[in-house]
């Protein structure tokens, strides 16, 4: 059986909202058990490439930036002050507002 994180399900980052969604993402994350060998050998496996369980939601286009520099970093870049600061001016200039 072939590794999960060298599947294209994994390596296409496609789905990384979907499993780290720690119980929404479960049933997907079973399915994917009975093709592959997941990491840890567990259904709720840690991420090899570092994303975090259960991310909030992205408050405006900082916290999406963070995201996606996150993803295509494999979350090997550690957070400084100029990255926090670029977040929160993103953010407050481009919010994303609930409609309803």
């Amino acid at each position: 059986m072939k590794l999960f994180i060298d599947s294209t399900a994994c390596r296409s980052m496609a789905h990384c909202r979907t499993c780290r969604d720690r119980e929404g993402g479960r049933k997907r994350r079973q399915f994917w058990s009975e093709h592959f060998i997941l990491p840890d050998g567990a259904v709720d496996f840690e991420c090899p490439f570092g994303g975090r369980w259960d991310k909030p939601p992205s408050r405006g286009v900082g916290d999406t930036v963070e995201k996606m520099i996150d993803i295509i970093f494999f979350g090997k870049i550690k957070e400084c002050e100029g990255c926090r600061k670029r977040r929160a001016t993103l953010n407050k200039r481009f919010p994303y507002t609930k409609k309803g």
